[in-house]
């Protein structure tokens, strides 16, 4: 379609930005350094299908730019400085886009450089984490040994405080039994002193008992005849085989005879009778004989069965209906006497050692 275009007439301050334009642009503006730019309208006409003309005013004078041909293009209409101004601006443009290439394909290297980095990082990182994984597979299994040692030493700890704590109490027990040994000791040597005490005292007992059987002895010899070591009998006693019998002339009866015997420690002499036969005689004849008058004399009696073979012998005994036996020199050797009559006595006893040995 076509319009007409109406430009104004516009007035610019020269400022900074036409220097820098300038220097983008490359040409040399310094004749218009005190210059003010000026536009003026341009009058395009309408022309079917064919492109805009452009007018401008440069160098400082006012210039009408008109349209030679109609048919004209954008370039030949446009005046140096505007074709300066759009030489710059494709010139920005092209530098805009090298600018921005060249930042891609910075960007492209540093993203390339990353990736290979990442790339590098990452099989760093895989070889560190094999590397980790393998030591801590390696830190557990000593965690696991480390383990399994402390358990067998906390077993082997607890196995020996139990061994320990039933050593002290074997210690103690044995501490318990040590003390009580020790207080048995005590006492042992405490009766030990006493006992050695009183075997000192009974020491000293037995040489004063000593002492005085010595002198008893020495006193008792004279009272004592003894034809051999081993058979003495005393004084003014008859040594009679293995016996010593003792004459006691004063009148007795036989319960008295019997203590008199007694006192003298010895028993009323025994004679063995068998149908009031004197069985072994010798001993009773053999004292009557050496005694003056020949009896009668008070004894006791043993009664033999000689048809026993084992001579069991029935001892008289005083009392109540008990029979009393006589003993003579003359014929018959044995008589019943009432046990109240008053005759002389025999007293026997056993033969005695030498009391010198």
């Amino acid at each position: 379609m076509a319009e007409a275009i109406t430009y104004a007439d516009l007035r610019f301050v020269k400022a900074p930005l036409k220097k820098n334009i300038s220097s983008r642009l490359g040409h040399d503006m310094e004749a218009d350094e005190d210059e003010e730019l000026t536009y003026e309208n341009v009058q395009v006409p309408s022309v079917s299908g064919g492109p805009l003309s452009l007018a401008s005013s440069g160098g400082g004078n006012k210039a009408g730019l008109q349209s030679e041909q109609p048919t004209a293009s954008w370039s030949s209409v446009a005046s140096p400085a505007a074709g300066r101004i759009l030489t710059g601006r494709a010139t920005c443009t092209q530098y805009l886009f090298l600018g921005l290439l060249l930042t891609c394909l910075l960007l492209g290297v540093a993203s390339i450089c990353l990736g290979v980095r990442y790339l590098q990082v990452s099989q760093q990182l895989q070889q560190m984490n094999s590397v980790l994984e393998a030591t801590n597979s390696s830190l557990r299994q000593q965690l696991y040994l480390k383990i399994t040692q402390l358990g067998k030493r906390e077993e082997d700890m607890q196995g020996s405080r139990r061994e320990l704590a039933l050593s002290q109490e074997a210690l103690q027990e044995e501490q318990r039994v040590h003390q009580a040994t020790q207080e048995q000791l005590q006492a042992c040597q405490s009766d030990r002193e006493k006992t050695k005490e009183a075997l000192q005292s009974e020491e000293e007992q037995r040489r004063i008992l000593e002492q005085k059987l010595s002198r008893m002895q020495d006193t008792m010899k004279p009272l004592f005849t003894c034809p051999a070591s081993d058979t003495c009998c005393p004084l003014g006693w008859i040594l009679s085989e293995k016996s010593c019998f003792y004459i006691s002339f004063t009148a007795r009866t036989w319960e008295e005879s019997q203590n008199h015997c007694k006192s003298l420690s010895s028993d009323l002499a025994m004679a063995t009778f068998s149908d009031y036969y004197l069985v072994n005689p010798y001993s009773v004849r053999k004292v009557l004989t050496e005694v003056s008058p020949p009896g009668p004399f008070w004894v006791t009696y043993n009664y033999a069965k000689t048809q026993q073979s084992d001579s069991k012998r029935y001892s008289g005994s005083y009392g109540r209906g008990s029979r009393c036996y006589r003993v003579q020199n003359t014929w018959p050797r044995l008589q019943q006497e009432d046990c109240t009559s008053k005759l002389p006595c025999i007293c026997e006893m056993a033969v005695l050692r030498d009391p010198n040995r």
